[in-house]
């Protein structure tokens, strides 16, 4: 995110003509999709999984063999508050509280304290059977099994005998 003009993901990407109702309705259409089950396609150049929701940290996802495996970095985040939610196969909701700095006498004080959560596209679909986690330095790391094919379409062949 460059800000420049032309770059897809900066200022210029709002056209002109466009009104903040233009911009409400496309929210609410996200919104309504992800509830649905509905994914959008995967935004190639953004660090952001669903465009217009904003992701409060980083993660690493892998698609690797028999499962997909989501690393995400949690700052400040103690184990008992990560929840970590499958909202439909393909999508995974993790969020966790950041715990705030200890004294008094800061000169700057960046890092916050709250909520942090992410709604994050998987590459594939999954099940929460054999799902395994650990959470280890401020890094959570989150595998899930993919599920096995379903029958082709139009259904299986059966032979005749």
């Amino acid at each position: 995110m460059t800000g420049r003009e032309g770059d897809p993901f900066g200022p210029a990407r709002r056209r002109p003509d466009e009104t903040a109702d233009d911009l409400e309705s496309w929210f609410n259409e996200i919104v309504r999709d992800a509830e649905t089950g509905r994914l959008p396609a995967i935004s190639r150049g953004s660090s952001r999984d669903f465009p217009g929701l904003s992701a409060d940290f980083r993660v690493d996802i892998l698609d690797h063999g028999d499962e997909v495996i989501v690393v995400a970095e949690l700052p400040g985040a103690e184990e008992e508050t990560i929840t970590i939610r499958l909202l439909n196969p393909q999508t995974l909701r993790i969020t966790a509280r950041q715990t705030e700095p200890v004294g008094e006498g800061y000169y700057i004080r960046e890092r916050g304290n709250g909520t942090l959560s992410r709604l994050i596209r998987l590459p594939a679909s999954v099940t929460e059977g054999g799902a395994k986690t650990s959470f280890k330095n401020g890094v959570l790391e989150v595998r899930l099994k993919k599920m096995k094919p379903g029958p082709e379409p139009g259904g299986k062949e059966i032979p005749i005998e």
